[in-house]
């Protein structure tokens, strides 16, 4: 395992304080997004880009408004709901993302704290999560709905498998990266072995494990419209593909704005939580 990797992956993700002192009140991280709906409103108000291709985002308000207050009763019988179904498709998607990722978390800690702890458990189980970690969410899609047929359990079997990885890597990462002395003045200490994972590496490894459960929760959402590829109807990703089958590109689009929010709230949500428990680190 690389702690090099780890170690940039967690300057990606660690708050700075330049980051947040960037601007009064934070408008400047706004800048760009605006900039970059206003390019968009131009080219396609002056037919750089056809509608057909990219919809202007006049039409992707009016598909979110639709899509969270529409009248749900103009939906025909046997297809995917979309006008008036927004809290519908969102729960649905959050709920298997929720499930999948604690599944994750539970998983991929301790396998990661074996790992970082552990030789002998390295030498058996780090290769083979070296060589299964790399494989595309999609090359396990056969797999899913062959092990758990149509539906949920396929679903978060797809993004526990996006999730998991991040997890186990950055723990067992953030062990190895653990001074020798801190176990050493423990021991002297009166701290038994037995007590050294629970009381000096477990404390220690929380910064890698929260940036491991960021960048599991982030590819846990990539997973999300694959696992709703497996014959549901319910959740943003099954939304997306209906409005791609009849050519909605608008919907396609609210779909993803939808992901991008609930993403970046339960991004905020982790490390709001986290702060509680490694404030130390950042002192």
């Amino acid at each position: 395992m690389s702690p090099q990797a780890s170690a940039s992956e967690q300057r990606l993700l660690a708050p700075s304080r330049e980051r947040v002192k960037r601007g009064p009140n934070g408008w400047l991280g706004l800048a760009v997004p605006v900039g970059l709906v206003a390019v968009w409103a131009a080219v396609t108000a002056t037919g750089v880009v056809s509608p057909r291709i990219l919809p202007n985002p006049g039409a992707v308000a009016t598909a979110a408004y639709a899509f969270l207050f529409g009248d749900a009763t103009t939906t025909l019988p046997g297809v995917v709901r979309f006008e008036g179904a927004g809290v519908f498709h969102i729960v649905a998607s959050l709920r298997r993302l929720l499930v999948a990722f604690c599944l994750a978390a539970a998983v991929g800690v301790p396998l990661g704290l074996a790992l970082g702890l552990s030789h002998r458990v390295a030498l058996v189980l780090d290769p083979l999560v070296q060589a299964l970690r790399p494989i595309p969410i999609f090359a396990w899609l056969p797999l899913g709905l062959a092990w758990f047929g149509l539906g949920e359990g396929a679903a978060r079997f797809l993004i526990f498998i996006g999730a998991v990885f991040p997890i186990v890597v950055s723990t067992a990462d953030g062990v190895m990266r653990v001074p020798r002395a801190w176990a050493e003045t423990a021991l002297m200490l009166g701290t038994s072995r037995s007590q050294l994972p629970r009381r000096v590496y477990l404390p220690a490894t929380l910064p890698s494990i929260v940036t491991g459960l960021r960048l599991g929760l982030t590819l846990g959402w990539m997973s999300v419209i694959v696992g709703e590829l497996t014959g549901t109807r319910r959740g943003l990703g099954a939304m997306m593909m209906a409005a791609r089958e009849v050519g909605r590109l608008d919907r396609v689009i609210v779909g993803m704005a939808f992901f991008a929010l609930l993403g970046l709230g339960t991004d905020l949500l982790v490390r709001r939580v986290s702060r509680r428990f490694t404030r130390w680190a950042s002192s």
